[in-house]
């Protein structure tokens, strides 16, 4: 009885270690097809398996498709595998490479966004130009992108990205330079708004500024950002004036250092329009090092934490929390842009701005794939970089809610929306393309009973 018992249990073990090694294969080479300018180096950076590994799971495929896509040198890469014997298999990674010389045109308005901008109107407040952005220089991720703007607002500047520094290709670094002068800029907040100040014969604002930018990557995921910047800047007389807390009481020109350390750790399996995964950044900024007189003085800790997740079929839930503390409750107003500006806002608030420095913010989506993503081909162009595209549409309920404290209000002034509780949801239409295009219609209505229509160009969350 008991050399029946033994006799069972290897014929146990030994089936469970048969399936086990029934789902492995030997990985017995790898080609590639359409990297015409990636280099080989650059592409095997991204792959979690190479020639000669034994892939048991099938999750280090994915991953590793997914790290190739998120360079954005790619708008499509398949993954096609064939049989090489019993416990081998080949692999055939198809690419098609993005079109990395862009002269990108440039028309942008004034205005914190696009709702804010209709309703000033005025179209004279734009600004055009050219970004030259030429991307995977050498085959090697590089980046260089020159920017030349003039009207409304001008920026002249270049900056170039060394991802790979090392033979290990981990460290990176970016350095910019560049010159900004703008004829409109924003010098008090009064009822939740932004009111603007405009020089007649002179510039209300001008900068120079440097950065150097290093940073280290851990694996695949994993980034750390080291940013040293330097500002000149010099605002008009008259700002000072109309604004006793828009710089510093010794007048509106001067230099300082900002430092900045960043971590971000991405586990998202689409940078542009993710469904699924999670993304995390934190980061420790000082403003101002001491080292001129009458700089600026601040230093402030921010977090934005994603989570994506399929729900059950064609819906998908994603949410977001941002939160940043700051040292101190006031700040020259130049710098005191909190919620209202960039990504950090509640929609359906477009229109509004909290002069805060003590935050927090909580984003929710339900999505629902109207049209999961699709391939096609646009007739007449026989190039897949232009002509082969990917389409998706998404329907969604969103609600955003946010709490800001500590602001201070100037007597005589009035607020509906500082030191408050705040909230918005709606409805809208997400239209997702190639070339990390993002087309968002929404209409919703926010806690103080406004309704509206909100166009957008980027990812909700």
């Amino acid at each position: 009885m008991k050399n029946l018992l033994t006799i069972l249990l290897i014929l146990c073990f030994s089936t469970a270690f048969a399936q086990q090694e029934s789902d492995c294969f030997v990985v017995s080479k790898i080609s590639l097809k359409g990297n015409k300018v990636t280099k080989l180096s650059t592409i095997q950076r991204e792959m979690l398996f190479h020639e000669g590994d034994t892939i048991c799971d099938m999750e280090v495929v994915k991953q590793s498709r997914e790290n190739l896509l998120n360079t954005s040198l790619f708008n499509f890469v398949d993954f096609d595998w064939v049989d090489d014997g019993p416990w081998a298999k080949q692999l055939t990674i198809s690419m098609v490479e993005r079109w990395y010389l862009w002269p990108i045109p440039y028309l942008a308005y004034a205005d914190r966004n696009l709702r804010s901008w209709f309703e000033a109107n005025d179209i004279t407040r734009l600004s055009y130009g050219f970004d030259l952005v030429y991307g995977n220089m050498w085959g090697l991720k590089h980046e260089l992108d020159l920017t030349i703007i003039a009207g409304y607002n001008q920026n002249y500047g270049v900056s170039y990205d060394i991802p790979y520094l090392t033979k290990r290709q981990r460290l990176g670094v970016k350095s910019t330079i560049g010159y900004t002068r703008d004829r409109e800029v924003a010098y008090i907040t009064q009822n939740d708004k932004v009111t603007y100040f405009k020089g007649d014969s002179e510039y209300a604002h001008e900068s120079f500024y440097a950065s150097l930018e290093p940073y280290y990557r851990f694996g695949y995921r994993n980034t750390l950002y080291l940013q040293l910047t330097y500002d000149n800047r010099s605002f008009n007389d008259s700002l000072q004036k109309l604004n006793s807390d828009f710089a510093n009481p010794e007048g509106t020109r001067f230099q300082y250092f900002t430092l900045s350390a960043m971590f971000k750790n991405d586990y998202r399996d689409d940078h542009n329009y993710p469904l699924d995964g999670h993304y995390l950044e934190f980061e420790l900024t000082k403003i101002g090092l001491g080292l001129f007189d009458y700089a600026p003085n601040l230093f402030y800790g921010k977090l934005t934490a994603d989570w994506y997740t399929p729900v059950i079929g064609r819906f998908y839930w994603a949410s977001n929390l941002t939160a940043k503390l700051s040292d101190s409750n006031k700040a020259p107003y130049f710098l005191s842009q909190g919620l209202g500006y960039r990504n950090d806002y509640v929609r359906t608030f477009d229109l509004y701005v909290v002069d805060a420095l003590n935050y927090a913010i909580i984003k929710n989506n339900l999505k629902f794939a109207i049209l999961k993503p699709v391939t096609g081909h646009l007739p007449l162009i026989k190039n897949d970089r232009f002509g082969k595209i990917h389409l998706a549409l998404y329907a969604n309920l969103f609600f955003d809610c946010a709490y800001t404290w500590n602001v201070p209000i100037p007597d005589g002034f009035s607020t509906r929306i500082a030191n408050e509780f705040i909230y918005g949801t709606g409805v809208g239409i997400d239209l997702v393309t190639y070339y990390d295009k993002v087309f968002r219609f929404e209409y919703g209505i926010n806690s103080l009973g406004e309704t509206g229509f909100f166009v957008h160009l980027v990812a909700p969350i």
